[in-house]
């Protein structure tokens, strides 16, 4: 089921964002040629809650969107972090300004798992 990668060709390279075009071999033997990966950092987002059990948001404007959105707290894992849990605490003291007592890892996403990595 796995598709075989045949060849990797960066095409664009920068801090937050990378393009990669993959010429792959599906299981059946059809050629995938182009197929363009979106490469993002480790990345963490929270499902934040009060002590009186409110979800925390955070409203930001995001320019390609257009729009001004409410978000649940996350951002990108730095180099200072030492695992995700000192990851997310930051994110959340940066954005909401709340400390938390404790983090449950709740599991792994992707926004898109066909076209990001």
């Amino acid at each position: 089921m796995n598709w075989k990668l045949l060849k990797s060709e960066y095409l664009f390279k920068d801090l937050w964002f990378t393009v990669r075009k993959d010429t792959c071999e599906r299981s059946g033997g059809q050629l995938v040629d182009p197929y363009y990966v979106y490469e993002f950092p480790e990345w963490v987002t929270a499902v934040a809650l009060t002590e009186e059990g409110d979800f925390i948001f955070e409203r930001q404007y995001r320019h390609a969107a257009g729009l001004t959105m409410l978000e649940i707290p996350g951002g990108c894992v730095d180099p200072q972090d030492l695992n995700l849990e000192s990851a997310i605490s930051r994110e959340l003291k940066e954005e909401t300004g709340y400390v938390f007592n404790e983090y449950h890892y709740l599991g792994k996403t992707s926004a898109n798992p066909s076209t990001h990595n």
